[in-house]
């Protein structure tokens, strides 16, 4: 039997290691306040050992999907490995042992999922949702609730994950026919999961508002207290939403910016009638807008197409980044099959 592959890779971005610092923080203060309700005690004042840790994280494994199930496990041998270093030989031992236990706690089946964390995620707001929202925020006057709506303005025109904003870069196009471009650090790259270092988005146009809002954004993003506002908005979404669906199961999070602006790029790059060419390189040209190393990712992890309610300006992507991206999709499926029983035909009786 093959070992579970380590979920701490030496290839981690400093991104990804200070996010699952940020996760495995969450994780033991949950921890933390649920041994407090269960003993009595002042949840500030239980000493949380890497085994209560890891009993907790793992007690919670029906809550995740399993992709989500393996951010958090991820997340969790991650910062324990990190800390496994700086300890004495006796709870570096333990911590060892508990990292272990954690790698061979593979997704919970199907059937045993239960209707929380990313099923609570709505991918696929409605522009009336967004708007309500927006309206919401405004209304609350709050730091955190302006920049929420700032946040969305940029987001749902760019498709950039939160953690990619300090590092991108927006200004004039450098290519014919375009006249702005977004320069964008690839999350994933470092994992193999991107087509390449960065992407880039152009242009033909853009309102002077949007334009203000990308670049407002970036210099948020550039500050050394961006960790501490993203938390920010987050829970001021968490706030508006449920005050204003209480009885939904799922609600926006601010990832669905990117989930929105993706789905207006489906919207308008594929199109009824296309022939399996043009869809795939319709497929391709989403993906290196949305940074991924394959055409399937956003096909099938993201909101339909159907959900960009409104037409969205669409940035195009470069060229050479298109052709970077690798086609996994198949949609000449009779073509192949007609051709395999041709071959097969084809072949000598043995």
């Amino acid at each position: 039997m093959s070992k579970p592959k380590d979920s701490s890779s030496p290839t981690q971005s400093p991104g990804t290691k200070k996010a699952y610092a940020r996760r495995c923080r969450q994780l033991a203060a949950a921890a933390q306040r649920e041994l407090a309700k269960a003993t009595g005690q002042r949840a500030d004042t239980i000493d949380l050992t890497p085994t209560m840790l890891v009993d907790f994280v793992i007690s919670k494994k029906g809550d995740y999907l399993a992709n989500s199930w393996r951010v958090v496990r991820s997340a969790v041998v991650s910062t324990l490995e990190n800390r496994a270093i700086l300890v004495g030989e006796t709870v570096a031992k333990e911590i060892k042992t508990e990292i272990e236990r954690l790698k061979h706690e593979k997704p919970a089946p199907e059937k045993e999922k239960k209707p929380v964390t990313s099923r609570t995620k709505d991918k696929s707001p409605t522009e009336k949702d967004l708007m309500r929202i927006r309206h919401a925020a405004l209304a609350k006057q709050t730091e955190g609730a302006i920049d929420l709506v700032l946040y969305f303005k940029a987001g749902v025109t760019t498709g950039l994950r939160p953690c990619e904003w300090p590092r991108a870069r927006f200004g004039k196009s450098t290519r014919d026919g375009y006249r702005w471009m977004l320069v964008v650090e690839n999350a994933k790259a470092t994992n193999g999961r991107a087509h390449g270092p960065v992407r880039t988005l152009y242009w033909e146009e853009l309102e002077p508002e949007v334009v203000q809002d990308i670049l407002a954004w970036i210099e948020i993003a550039r500050d050394v207290g961006y960790d501490r506002r993203l938390n920010t908005i987050g829970h001021a979404l968490w706030e508006i939403t449920r005050a204003l669906w209480p009885r939904r199961n799922e609600w926006p999070t601010l990832y669905s910016a990117r989930h929105v602006a993706i789905a207006a790029w489906k919207a308008f790059y594929v199109r009824k009638g296309q022939s399996p060419a043009e869809r795939l390189e319709a497929l391709a040209i989403i993906a290196a807008l949305s940074g991924h190393v394959s055409d399937e990712t956003a096909s099938t992890h993201y909101a339909r197409a159907n959900a960009a309610s409104c037409k969205r300006v669409v940035p195009t992507a470069d060229p050479a980044e298109v052709r970077n991206v690798r086609q996994v999709i198949k949609l000449d499926w009779r073509e192949t099959m007609r051709e395999g029983k041709a071959k097969k035909q084809a072949q000598p009786p043995a």
